[in-house]
């Protein structure tokens, strides 16, 4: 004989897993926003770290050059450095915008399925996760940020 109380169960397990696979790709999204993000945030960084680098030369009133002869080259080579790993992630922007939305699109229909549990934070989360990165696309693609 068959046991009858196996279906119930798979399929308890089933929408458990389902719920899981919510989560995980509300995390991937809220990832992926992180990354795009990265290439707008990395020129902030290449500016700031040349605005202090400039700074200190100010403050030392030139002294620093002959503290370190070789302050300029490295002032210089640090912010190509930032340049081009922000370049790297603007090349990659619309790859990590289209996986952002993705995974929060698959995370609220998972996540809104879910008849016991309400998880409010999770799909507040997705739904600004997607709202921020349609209006990143909207900037990136009128040419604000290149």
């Amino acid at each position: 004989m068959q046991n009858s109380h196996s279906a119930p169960l798979l399929r308890n397990d089933l929408k458990e897993f389902l719920i899981r696979l919510g989560k995980i790709f509300s995390n991937i999204s809220i990832l992926a926003l992180l990354l795009c993000f990265s290439g707008i945030l990395s020129f902030v960084a290449t500016a700031f770290i040349l605005l202090i680098g400039f700074a200190v030369i100010i403050l030392s009133i030139g002294t620093i050059f002959v503290m370190v002869p070789n302050y300029f080259d490295i002032l210089m080579s640090t912010s190509e450095v930032s340049i081009k790993i922000s370049a790297f992630f603007l090349e990659n922007f619309y790859i990590f915008a289209s996986i952002a939305i993705i995974g929060a699109i698959l995370s609220l229909v998972l996540l809104l399925l879910d008849k016991r549990t309400k998880h409010t934070g999770r799909i507040v989360i997705s739904s600004i996760v997607i709202a921020i990165v349609i209006i990143a696309i909207i900037v990136i693609a009128t040419g604000v940020i290149q």
